[in-house]
């Protein structure tokens, strides 16, 4: 498992409607979740957020707020207890997905990727140490919280690369 250090960030569920919009001014959780990897940044600002965790009934808000369709949940099952294990959990998530009606969203857009593609989607520079928000279910954390964390070491080690097959789907 990875060494990570968090920030629990607080909100009222009861605050949102049933299309993940603030009642008083509308604002998406989704925009929310990008002012707590703001002010992440703003603490800390030699690290990006890298990981969200949060439960099921927050990781739903968050699909509502992203307008998802009905077959996407959000979220990756934590396999090894209340923290990423980045060399286990995608594998034992990837085998579960192979046996789902749904497919399950693992990542989204940093509130720090501002390019886009034609298609609209975020454009990832390697370079840049923004990556992706990965999205962890932790059942354990309260209605009301999120977590958002970033790793403390890296291994220097190189790890192999993997390749999981994940069909592009598109839907209208």
């Amino acid at each position: 498992m990875e060494k990570e250090f968090c920030i629990t960030y607080i909100f009222n569920p009861a605050d949102y409607d049933s299309i993940g919009r603030r009642s008083n001014d509308g604002m998406s959780f989704r925009d929310v979740i990008k002012e707590f990897e703001r002010d992440f940044h703003q603490m800390h600002p030699s690290y990006y957020a890298l990981n969200l965790y949060a439960n099921t009934r927050t990781m739903d808000l968050l699909a509502k707020s992203c307008k998802a369709a009905p077959f996407l949940i959000y979220g990756m099952d934590l396999t090894q207890g209340h923290s990423f294990d980045a060399d286990k959990d995608p594998f034992i998530n990837h085998e579960m997905d192979n046996n789902s009606n749904y497919v399950y969203v693992y990542g989204i857009d940093s509130a720090y990727m501002t390019e886009y593609d034609e298609s609209g989607y975020p454009i990832l520079d390697e370079n840049s140490e923004i990556y992706p928000l990965t999205l962890l279910v932790d059942d354990t954390i309260q209605d009301g919280s999120i977590r958002l964390s970033s790793p403390t070491s890296d291994d220097d080690g190189e790890e192999p690369e993997i390749v999981i097959y994940v069909p592009e789907l598109e839907y209208a």
